[in-house]
């Protein structure tokens, strides 16, 4: 996991903000540097995911996620206009859904999403760093998010609605009847719900790799320092042993590993 410096956080968050700023313009724009302004604190330490094997487990998770999904959305539009498709949005809806799509897990008006896992086995046996407030009324990330957009009168289009809502594709049940369709006419009438999925998925994953390749690194690093721990007092062992041909192995241990 990463520990972010205090002034790393607060960039980080300046970040989002100045994309707000120079993407939107009008009322929208005030709206949304609003609920900013309302969910600041909260926003600034949100971790991403409540386990780091998920991705971005860690206080500034959050902010870190969504600035990664802007980046890789933007890029992708790019690929995908390269290899002939046609680009029937604007760079703007593209930001406003890549910036949303998870704003649901900064919690309600009143409620953190995330709270500190205090259950040291749920710690241990399960990774689980952060848990759902559970004092907060359960919405899917989604649902939440576009319900906290309509709350501060920010304009959602039917098209970023929809981009926003199948953002988690077919990781969650409720997106089947959006992507699993058997007629064209029941299909996405743009590829922007597409390329906000694929931008998330592939953010995400890259996200997980870091941390385990991250912990692989960790682990070895553990493994190395064990190991020559062992190999020291092995030395040592050996070396009373020459020395002192007499001596039990009782009383080696003792005179290495006792209170004495």
């Amino acid at each position: 996991m990463k520990n972010l410096t205090e002034q790393q956080l607060l960039d980080n968050y300046q970040k989002l903000v100045d994309i707000v700023e120079n993407t939107f313009e009008g009322e929208r724009k005030e709206n949304l540097l609003k609920m900013y302004k309302f969910f600041e604190d909260r926003i600034i330490v949100a971790p991403a995911s409540g386990k780091p094997n998920y991705h971005y487990c860690f206080a500034g998770g959050y902010v870190e996620h969504v600035l990664h999904i802007v980046d890789t959305a933007k890029k992708l539009m790019k690929v995908y206009e390269s290899i002939g498709a046609v680009i029937d949005f604007t760079e703007e809806e593209l930001v406003f859904c890549a910036l949303h799509h998870d704003l649901g897990k900064v919690g309600d008006l009143e409620h953190e999403y995330y709270l500190v896992q205090e259950d040291d086995w749920r710690r241990k046996k399960l990774n689980e760093w952060f848990t759902q407030n559970p004092e907060m009324q359960f919405m899917g990330v989604t649902d939440r998010a576009l319900w906290l957009l309509q709350h501060f009168d920010v304009k959602v289009s039917q098209l970023e609605w929809l981009a926003i809502k199948v953002s988690d594709g077919m990781y969650d049940d409720a997106n089947v009847q959006y992507l699993k369709t058997f007629k064209p006419e029941h299909s996405f009438q743009s590829s922007l719900p597409y390329l906000i999925h694929w931008a998330d998925h592939m953010a995400t994953r890259a996200e997980y790799t870091e941390w385990k390749y991250s912990e692989k690194k960790t682990t070895e690093k553990v493994n190395k320092s064990v190991t020559n721990i062992k190999q020291a007092v092995g030395k040592q062992v050996k070396e009373k042993v020459e020395t002192q041909p007499s001596a039990s192995a009782k009383d080696l241990f003792d005179e290495l590993f006792g209170d004495k």
